[in-house]
């Protein structure tokens, strides 16, 4: 069983990076395939992550402003969970703001080439 435990992290390690040696210099199949996935990810991030910001941060202010009402140890774990809220929203901004960055850098580095030109997300 102990084996078990050192086998399995590495057929994981070895099952995830085949994927990294995946190439494609025609521009076509698997390279353009992960471009595509890639600009649908990022479009999902762009118009759902600010939005769930939002609400995490109305959330934050109504999760402090309800706990000013309590005793003080309930006082403390809601702005416990308002500065939760406020550093997962953003956070979330964050990853907005950077996805659209991360994956035209990575489209580029897989060189997907499309007609001889480099392609990127519209």
């Amino acid at each position: 069983m102990k084996l078990f435990s050192y086998l399995l992290p590495l057929f994981l390690i070895l099952a995830l990076s085949t994927a990294v040696f995946a190439q494609d210099t025609t521009g076509s199949g698997v390279a353009s395939g992960i471009a595509a996935k890639l600009c649908e990810i990022k479009s999902l991030i762009v118009g759902i992550i600010p939005t769930i910001a939002l609400i995490m941060f109305l959330l934050a202010g109504l999760v402090y402003a309800a706990g000013q009402t309590f005793g003080a140890e309930m006082k403390a774990k809601a702005q416990g969970w308002a500065m939760s809220l406020l550093v997962g929203g953003i956070v979330g901004i964050i990853i907005a703001v950077i996805a659209p960055l991360l994956v035209n850098v990575f489209i580029g580095m897989g060189g997907g080439m499309a007609g001889g030109q480099m392609a990127s997300c519209p």
